[in-house]
């Protein structure tokens, strides 16, 4: 055997592995463990697609444990969110009847795969996905984000964040994420691409904080 190709496929299963752990069974412990990768900035990171959303028909995609889902809400947008993780529906379920007041609750979940989206044909003016697996550049998927948007409206996804601050924590923070591909700049270009062939008008966005950079795609529905 190869040990310099069976050292990284070995490093990649195991990522897999504790990914699918986080987002299952440990999936409680997912907040903790993404404030401490990212030395605290995982909200921040999320929250730069909020300025390129539209209209106020917003579907959250993979959901998580509903923070994009509260932010959403308190912005005035009208939010729906699936996940395919039973747990982590549970947690935003949770999460969401202890913070969004009377007047917006319930927040509507549904249970989904993207390669099969429960709702109607132009049912959204936005599509949200931050840090996603990789689901976001499989075609069976970006077919259903075409199908369930607006014309004219937009997808957009969070896949990447680049730490830059000079301190030992944020140094050790950016090795980690290049070590789980958080952070991989290569393929990029592709993904664009793959948008664009499916009749997206798609580019890359960067955003730039006081100690990382954000990448997003933006994908508008021609």
């Amino acid at each position: 055997m190869n040990s310099h190709g069976a050292l990284p496929r070995l490093l990649h299963a195991g990522l897999r592995l504790g990914f699918g752990l986080l987002y299952n069974q440990l999936a409680w412990t997912y907040d903790l463990v993404s404030w401490t990768v990212s030395m605290g900035q995982w909200r921040a990171w999320q929250r730069t697609a909020l300025p390129y959303l539209r209209g106020k028909q917003v579907l959250e995609i993979a959901h998580g444990t509903g923070n994009m889902l509260l932010d959403l809400v308190s912005l005035g947008f009208d939010p729906v969110g699936i996940d395919l993780s039973p747990a982590m529906g549970r947690l935003a379920a949770r999460k969401l009847r202890r913070r969004v007041g009377p007047r917006d609750w319930p927040v509507p979940q549904a249970r989904a795969s993207v390669f099969a989206l429960p709702f109607a044909a132009g049912s959204f003016q936005s599509l949200l996905s931050t840090f996603p697996t990789e689901f976001m550049v499989q075609s069976p998927a970006i077919a259903e984000f075409h199908r369930v948007l607006r014309r004219g409206g937009v997808f957009v996804c969070v896949p990447a964040a680049q730490i830059i601050g000079p301190g030992l924590a944020d140094r050790w923070a950016a090795w980690l994420f290049r070590v789980t591909g958080q952070s991989a700049e290569g393929w990029f270009a592709p993904v664009v691409e793959r948008y664009t062939q499916a009749a997206f008008a798609a580019r890359v966005e960067r955003v730039q904080l006081p100690r990382s950079t954000v990448t997003l795609i933006v994908a508008e529905k021609q």
